[in-house]
């Protein structure tokens, strides 16, 4: 039986380090993902996006960066992620998804192009995105706690 396929956002994944009114939701969804459920997508878009939140956050001192910078990458080696890398003609889906909401940052815009171009749902704690009516023209956007 074919396992469902679901693009993940960075805020998954540090949302199961960093404890917060979504971890529980997150923590469920990898573990499904962990315990071979479901297939689980990132790309360099979204590794990028986790490091620097982690690495430039003001409120973190280093001792708990370095701490919470291990645990990531424990988490993308053990749960057996696959690492998308769009090719240069995927990206012609870019304009589209621009013009669908212009107010969604371009780093989540990268992650909603990816699911897009993979054919998949994007998994999200991000309410802009998972508000957005026109982005859902586009592409599927789920909450971890619905899947």
């Amino acid at each position: 039986m074919p396992k469902d396929k679901y693009f993940i956002d960075g805020c998954i994944l540090l949302g199961t380090v960093i404890t917060d009114k979504h971890t529980r939701a997150c923590r469920s969804f990898i573990s499904r993902i962990q315990n071979d459920i479901y297939i689980g997508y990132i790309s360099p878009f979204v590794t990028g996006e986790m490091f620097n939140s982690i690495l430039y956050a003001d409120d973190k001192p280093p001792h708990l960066k370095y701490k919470l910078l291990h645990a990531i990458v424990d988490i993308i080696i053990t749960t057996k992620l696959n690492n998308f890398v769009p090719l240069n003609n995927d990206m012609n889906v870019y304009s589209e998804l621009r013009k669908a909401d212009n107010r969604i940052s371009e780093s989540d815009l990268m992650h909603i192009i990816c699911a897009k171009i993979l054919d998949i749902p994007l998994v999200t704690t991000d309410t802009m995105i998972l508000d957005s009516r026109e982005l859902k023209k586009h592409v599927e956007t789920i909450y971890p706690g619905d899947v």
